[in-house]
């Protein structure tokens, strides 16, 4: 095209002659109340088959110029149409007013900027862009770019879209952006899809989404090289949907508020995050759901509020964190939290933590470096840690719940040190009984050197088994504590060998043994007693004489309780020996 066609408005000369010169053709309107859109002032109106065919047939370039589309503050009548089509010069329409659609499905362009511009839809599945796709300031009523290629930029900065009802406002499910897509400030109301979709990075901080009954924001399946930045990000309702997304490096959601009104706030089962989730003062009203998660650094609560969906504020069972996972510092709770089955190599912070209503703590199974549990403002009703394994427990009476399931726990140490009267309250909170947890205490004392307390544990084990026992085994166990505290007080078996020597030293005095032979040793009561109640003794006097009367009695019951305290003696001096 070497001249503009005769039929042409002198506005779409014009524009001719500046994509000829490579220069901009600015229309916007001045007036005393300003320039733009917002004026009062009319835009100049061009065909929309105008800037079709100077974008399809572009007219010989100046002498250094380089041909190129640009046009600002024009209302862009009828619908442009390039579906298919092949555009090999760059064009920027920037504050251009759009009558009709416009429509890009399947075209290939090299660049394209529509800044500023209001347009009903931008219909651009299987688009390609060999350069940026700017949507800056863009006013829509809605972006389809499903199964388009952007080989620079998607710009969505501060665009405001807003779809109809009948889909997703921004629908690009298996989107290719080999560089960004930049949505700062970005409002859109009707959900953003980016299903299956593959990016450098995703920057929707200080956004607004709305999902109005869909997701504001399905990212399942999708795969970023860098970050995700939700920071500050606002979600009225619908939530953040990432199942099976791989994020390669953070995932940023500092200050963001995300709300769902009919399932999770956020929603990210088998997420993979080559960083971490940095979400210090989040707000979540849906709870948070990262089933199986693998986390590469930390996931970071801190300072967050977490209102549940159904009854879980933060469900991570089978999750796997490379460093630490906090929930401390004024975090609010008000659902159960579920960790089952996850892996934790460095420590769970809940310091200073804040639960509301019946909550939960669920670590069946755990495993983790270190576990901080102390400072609580409110502790959970239950904390669940049975069959866990944590290298270090920090904790605080205080800070216990009322409940607390310990089957099966293993641990290498507790701080502080406490005494074992006052650790052994802990154990007491759990419910039911098992001898595992008093064992394990009973180890980790015996490590510290602390045997006094290891014993005084394990003797607690044996009186919190006897209330499960039927009423005549029960009845013996109180025996076997009064007398021998269930062999751990050898020095009150002492007490009790003393007081029977005693005891028989004065009823055999009373009535003497018979002698078995008539020249046997002569009969000393204390010596008797002494032979027939210490097993390991032999004095000569019991194999000399014969009780007689009811002392035979007194005979028999003396050597069945001697045998029974001296054992329970020799066993304590036996362990004291012996130990490690």
């Amino acid at each position: 095209m070497t001249t503009p066609p005769a039929q042409w408005d002198p506005t779409s000369q014009r524009l001719w002659q500046s994509v000829r010169d490579g220069e901009l053709l600015d229309l916007t309107p001045v007036t005393s109340e300003g320039t733009g859109q917002g004026s009062s002032a009319v835009l100049q109106e061009v065909p929309a088959e105008v800037v079709a065919a100077l974008l399809l047939q572009p007219p010989a370039p100046s002498l250094g110029a380089l041909p190129r589309v640009q046009l600002s503050g024009a209302h862009i009548t009828g619908c442009l149409q390039l579906q298919y089509a092949l555009v090999e010069v760059p064009f920027s329409l920037v504050d251009c007013r759009f009558d009709a659609p416009v429509e890009l499905a399947d075209a290939s362009l090299r660049a394209a900027d529509f800044t500023g511009c209001h347009m009903p839809q931008l219909n651009a599945d299987r688009l390609r862009v060999e350069g940026d796709l700017t949507l800056a300031r863009l006013r829509s009523g809605g972006v389809f770019l499903s199964g388009a290629q952007v080989m620079g930029d998607l710009w969505l900065t501060a665009a405001r879209i807003t779809g109809d009802g009948s889909g997703f406002a921004v629908n690009g499910p298996r989107l290719r952006i080999e560089g960004g897509l930049y949505a700062r400030s970005v409002h859109v109301m009707g959900g953003v899809n980016l299903w299956g979709a593959q990016a450098f990075t995703i920057d929707v901080a200080h956004a607004r989404l709305a999902g109005e009954g869909r997701p504001a924001f399905r990212g399942d399946g999708l795969r970023l090289v860098q970050d995700l930045h939700c920071n500050s990000l606002l979600i009225d309702d619908g939530g953040i949907g990432l199942f099976g997304a791989t994020i390669g490096g953070q995932y940023w959601l500092v200050n963001a508020t995300i709300r769902n009104s009919t399932g999770w706030a956020i929603t990210a089962p088998t997420l993979t995050v080559g960083g971490g989730i940095y979400a210090r003062g989040l707000t979540v009203d849906g709870g948070v759901n990262l089933f199986a998660a693998v986390i590469g650094e930390s996931i970071e609560l801190t300072a967050s509020t977490l209102i549940p969906y159904r009854r879980f504020a933060l469900r991570a069972p089978g999750a796997r964190v490379e460093a630490n996972i906090a929930l401390d510092d004024a975090t609010r709770i008000a659902g159960d939290i579920v960790l089952t089955r996850a892996e934790v190599k460095g420590a769970l912070s809940l310091t200073g933590t804040t639960f509301s209503g019946a909550t939960t703590v669920d670590l069946h199974r755990v495993t983790v470096g270190a576990l901080r549990l102390e400072s609580f403002n409110s502790p959970p009703a239950t904390l669940v840690l049975s069959s866990a394994n944590v290298v270090a427990i920090t904790d605080a009476a205080e800070s216990w719940p009322s409940q607390i399931a310990l089957t099966g726990l293993a641990y290498h140490s507790l701080h502080p040190v406490l005494p074992a009267s006052r650790r052994l309250a802990w154990l007491h909170r759990d419910t039911d009984y098992h001898p595992q947890p008093y064992e394990q205490l009973a180890t980790y004392y015996r490590q510290l050197g602390h045997d006094d307390d290891a014993r005084a544990v394990l003797l607690a084990r044996h009186r919190q088994h006897r209330r499960s026992l039927r009423a005549p085994v029960r009845m013996w166990g109180y025996v076997e504590d009064a007398t021998v505290g269930y062999g751990y007080r050898a020095g009150r078996a002492l007490m009790w060998l003393l007081a029977l020597t005693a005891v028989a030293a004065i009823a055999f005095s009373v009535t003497p043994p018979r002698p078995v032979q008539s020249d046997g040793p002569a009969f000393q009561a204390v010596i008797y007693a002494l032979d027939l109640i210490l097993p390991v003794l032999d004095l000569g006097q019991e194999k000399a004489f014969t009780p007689v009367g009811n002392t035979a009695w007194i005979a028999w019951l003396g050597t069945l309780s001697g045998w029974l305290l001296g054992t329970t003696v020799i066993t304590s001096i036996t362990r004291r020996l012996t130990r490690s």
